[in-house]
């Protein structure tokens, strides 16, 4: 099937990413560029025969967060959170829903442990207001008036991208909400009552969004 999910990665490679993690010597400088470190020396042990170079590749291609997780927790034990912060706002998958994985979550966990719970509730509001913005955005969409003039040339397009949109738009919702739904406990119990408010207006949004399109 096209939307297949990706097999789980082999039981070992956790322990191979970790041992690799645990031998490098990172600066704490900045978080990317010690990840990229970690994975070269995997790619250049497997280079050297000493690990499958099909573990190499994955280890480089982080598959599973074997080796960004394990990195996460050194990162975390050097209270160096704000640059783990920087690192995870700056990957693309932050913008998405579907970004409370094992590493994200220790991170944030880190953040809280390291008495940066304000930075865990940065990094999370930051998060949702951008997977509701691509709600939002479907939703709006939707919504539109239907421009009272379309060339002829551009209705066929036109029309495809509204189906598209009204096909999509229930999921978008849906995953809007799951996603509030798996971060909204850091918030909840260490942000301002501002954060929480912030959270309350997105839920309401949401179901708002739900009613108008009647949406079950």
């Amino acid at each position: 099937m096209l939307f297949e999910s990706a097999p789980p990665p082999p039981p070992h490679l956790a322990a191979l990413g970790r041992r690799f993690a645990d031998a490098a010597s990172p600066r704490f400088r900045n978080f990317r560029v010690d990840l990229e470190t970690v994975q070269g020396a995997a790619v250049a042990a497997g280079r050297a025969g000493e690990i499958a170079m099909e573990d190499a590749q994955m280890l480089f291609l982080d598959v599973g967060e074997s080796v960004s997780l394990p990195l996460v927790h050194r990162y975390v034990g050097a209270h160096e959170t704000e640059l783990v912060a920087r690192w995870l706002m700056a990957l693309p998958s932050f913008h998405f829903p579907g970004w409370a994985t094992p590493r994200n979550l220790a991170a944030l966990g880190g953040m809280v442990a390291c008495d940066e719970a304000a930075l865990a509730v940065r990094v999370v509001r930051k998060h949702l207001e951008k997977t509701q913005g691509i709600a939002r955005a479907r939703w709006r969409t939707v919504g539109a008036k239907r421009p009272k003039v379309i060339p002829p040339e551009m209705l066929e397009r036109y029309e495809a991208q509204l189906q598209k949109a009204r096909w999509e738009l229930p999921g978008e919702l849906e995953a809007a909400r799951l996603e509030i739904a798996e971060l909204e406990g850091v918030v909840r119990d260490h942000g301002s009552p501002e954060d929480n408010r912030a959270i309350d207006a997105m839920l309401a949004e949401l179901e708002k969004a739900r009613k108008r399109f009647n949406i079950a």
